[in-house]
């Protein structure tokens, strides 16, 4: 920690493979999820249980896996526990890419009996894209092929929100359809779709790069932002945007509700530039595939894009080249829903830093200074030469809770870190509380007040807590 008055200590670590996510069902007992292995283990008083709650049968293939946990917001009077995963096609764990249903991400609810999560059958599965046969030709288009399938970009955090919603949050999963902003889909010249499978409209194969809005049943909120114009369109595609929050989104792992504010905040990862911290609004289009970072600074994202790292943005068939030269172009070009606004992100950073999991702080057990302030980590654990990986951030906002604060650093005033390269630290020096973290794809707050770092490549829970002076660490 980069504060002295913090220190940090192991809350578990043997026998722990791959951990990416805790939920605290209550003081000093936790439920912890292993990625591979698709287990959800419980820590009580920081001692690992020798039998998991859960096993399912996962396909944890690049980012695929057991995923992210959340408990419902009565809990434990309401009992259930929400779990995203990505189901194996073949009854068994697997990490072969091709093991895997055209919809084989999910979320699923569990009841708490006490010692085990048993599944809930009053819930409605929700059933998402998984699959990418981006390998495979498409007609009119045999050259426009990755070379490999690929199972990233899942995004994955679920949240409660403050109105009791279930919120969801799925990466672009390399898709280049109307969610990403690209209303004919990736090709300019026929067939007019998105994959082997169809689009680019956004029908439950496609939906891709969004935040979806449910009740806690797996219903549909019928005060959802598009609600009615999918229920004007109707259909699958119609069904399945009366769901959707907020798209144009590319990936990300950490997704946070500001107990002051009340807003949803969510990290975004680039592909080379502009990595972002958006707060989201209802409606809102994220601006991704046309811009990531401020839409201002379009002109730099393109010239990182297309000369620094001989980049394809993770898909041939939608080239950096074809990205806009002005903000008005870029703009003009973005697939605009009934009721859709795009928004600026809060703050980016110029070059990936590699956001991951996001926590807010309540409460003054870290110290007064720390109550309200947004924690983020990273998903990398190494940095250039010079530098330590793992890092973690903290941000403070705004008293109106509608930006981040950035009045402590002149540099910042723009709402933009230009940091000199991938993952290097320049103009983040002031937000930057912690290194040495590894990938920290979540980060909680547990009933004692203190913080909670899932470190998945260290294979430990980290707990951040107020400094014993006599104990201090470093």
């Amino acid at each position: 920690m980069l504060d002295p008055n913090l220190q940090v200590t192991t809350y578990v670590g043997a026998g722990l493979v791959q951990p990416i996510g805790i939920a605290f069902i209550g003081a000093n007992d936790a439920l912890i999820l292993e990625k591979g292995s698709g287990q959800v283990k419980r820590v009580i008083n920081g001692v690992l249980q020798p039998t998991p709650v859960l096993d399912l049968h996962v396909n944890s293939a690049s980012e695929r896996g057991l995923l992210a946990i959340a408990l419902h917001p009565s809990f434990p009077i309401v009992p259930t526990v929400y779990i995203r995963w990505t189901e194996s096609s073949t009854g068994a764990d697997t990490a072969v890419l091709s093991e895997v249903a055209q919809l084989g991400n999910r979320v699923d609810r569990y009841i708490w009996n006490g010692t085990t999560l048993v599944s809930d059958p009053r819930f409605a599965t929700i059933r998402l894209r998984a699959r990418q046969t981006d390998n495979l030709p498409v007609p009119g288009h045999a050259d426009a092929v990755n070379l490999v399938e690929r199972g990233n970009h899942n995004g994955g955090p679920i949240r409660f929100g403050p109105d009791g919603k279930l919120y969801v949050f799925t990466g672009d999963l390399g898709r280049r359809g109307q969610m990403q902003n690209l209303p004919n889909g990736p090709f300019l010249t026929p067939s007019f779709v998105d994959d082997t499978f169809g689009g680019p409209a956004p029908d439950a194969a496609h939906l891709s790069g969004v935040v979806q809005r449910f009740n806690d049943d797996g219903s549909t909120p019928s005060d959802n932002p598009f609600f009615a114009a999918g229920g004007s369109l109707g259909g699958n595609v119609g069904a399945t945007l009366q769901t959707v929050f907020s798209y144009g989104h590319r990936n990300g792992f950490g997704m946070a509700f500001d107990p002051v504010g009340g807003f949803l905040w969510l990290t975004e990862n680039s592909d080379d530039a502009f990595s972002e911290l958006n707060r989201v609004v209802p409606g809102m289009n994220g601006g991704w595939i046309q811009t990531m970072g401020p839409l201002s600074r379009i002109a730099q994202f393109k010239q990182i894009e297309t000369t620094m790292f001989g980049s394809s943005l993770q898909q041939v068939r939608y080239p950096p080249t074809r990205i806009a030269y002005t903000p008005s172009l870029a703009r003009s070009r973005m697939f605009m829903l009934p009721g859709a606004t795009y928004v600026d992100p809060e703050f980016s950073w110029r070059y990936e830093v590699g956001p991951s999991g996001t926590a807010f702080v309540r409460g003054s057990a870290l110290g007064p200074e720390y109550d309200g302030t947004l924690w983020m980590g990273s998903a990398r654990p190494f940095a250039p030469t010079g530098t330590t990986g793992g890092s973690l951030y903290r941000l403070r906002l705004t008293p109106d809770r509608l930006a981040v604060n950035v009045s402590g650093d002149v540099r910042l005033a723009d709402k933009v870190a230009d940091n000199l390269n991938k993952f290097e630290p320049t103009e983040s020096e002031t937000l930057l509380i912690g290194r040495g973290f590894g990938v920290t794809p979540a980060i909680e707050q547990g009933p004692d007040g203190n913080l909670y770092v899932v470190s998945i490549t260290d294979g430990v829970v980290y707990r951040i807590s107020r400094a014993n002076p006599a104990l201090r660490r470093k």
